[in-house]
């Protein structure tokens, strides 16, 4: 009996891990700390809607990772950075994995919808849209489809925001959009680099198979100065009326016109990037306060 319980134990386990695999807890965990920020950058108070909005987000994410992994189960197999996860190496069904991702998205609705913003219902069917539906469909036609995947990786801050109440058009919200919109680029690109030969071998359009190396450090140069000059308009925005705007530009200016000077290449990791945007984003809720 002591057996079969520890055999249970163990499958209860595994099975966790791969829905832990399914939702990518690490991405969804920074998504609704991103979209709390932005609840918090409109509303600065601690209340049910904001944690609503904040697991909301994460379960939003989780979902929409767990259809893409279904949608591309095939070409996952192919690639050393992808084959071991569930259902490539055939742990879940994809029909199991479709009811999960459906009750994930389900309750993320659920979820937002104690918010009473129909807005936030509206965003999150953007999200799902472009990234299931756009992004997924156009990333074996193109290598610029993560332009288009950007735009649901920028929604977070945005989300939180319409859920506190906030205007989708207002400029210190989509400033800051703008930030997280360039930020996902070259950590993704970098990323397809390292395993060139993999994409390249499969016919993935990918940008390396579209531009030489020089062109490629080219256009991860011209994004970082977009970067620098969105962290820039953000600061300005974010302090215009505190009568300190010229002072906190110049500053920002200087710190990342000085990192400019610094090879990408010789970067740790472009997730420093991600980091800093996180630091910024929170810099500017407690301005706000």
């Amino acid at each position: 009996m002591n057996v079969y319980r520890l055999e249970a134990k163990a499958d209860v386990r595994r099975f966790i891990a791969h829905l832990s695999v399914l939702a990518r807890v690490p991405v969804s965990i920074a998504v609704a700390v991103v979209s709390m920020l932005g609840y918090l950058l409109y509303s600065p108070e601690f209340s049910l809607a904001l944690w609503a909005t904040g697991f909301g987000s994460f379960f939003l994410c989780a979902g929409c990772s767990a259809l893409n992994q279904v949608q591309e189960k095939r070409t996952d197999g192919y690639f050393s950075r992808t084959m071991t996860r569930p259902l490539p190496q055939g742990y879940i069904r994809s029909r199991t994995a479709i009811l999960v991702a459906v009750l994930w998205i389900l309750l993320a609705v659920s979820l937002y919808a104690v918010t009473a913003s129909t807005a936030t219902l509206f965003l999150a069917a953007v999200v799902l849209i472009v990234y299931n539906g756009l992004y997924t469909a156009m990333k074996r036609r193109t290598p610029f489809a993560l332009l288009v995947g950007s735009i649901a990786g920028a929604m977070p801050p945005l989300v939180g925001w319409v859920a506190a109440g906030g205007s989708v058009f207002a400029p210190l919200i989509l400033t800051n959009c703008m930030i997280w919109y360039l930020v996902q680029i070259p950590h993704v690109w970098m990323r397809i680099y390292i395993h060139k030969e993999e994409y390249l071998s499969r016919f993935s359009p990918i940008p390396v198979s579209y531009f030489v190396l020089t062109h490629q450090k080219m256009l991860m140069r011209i994004w970082y100065f977009a970067y620098v000059c969105s962290v820039m308009l953000f600061a300005l925005v974010c302090t215009w009326g505190l009568g300190v705007p010229s002072l906190v530009g110049t500053i920002l200016g200087c710190v990342f016109l000085l990192g400019s000077m610094v090879p990408l290449t010789r970067l740790t990791s472009f997730y420093l990037f991600d980091i800093a945007s996180v630091c910024i984003l929170l810099g500017a809720v407690l301005v706000q306060l």
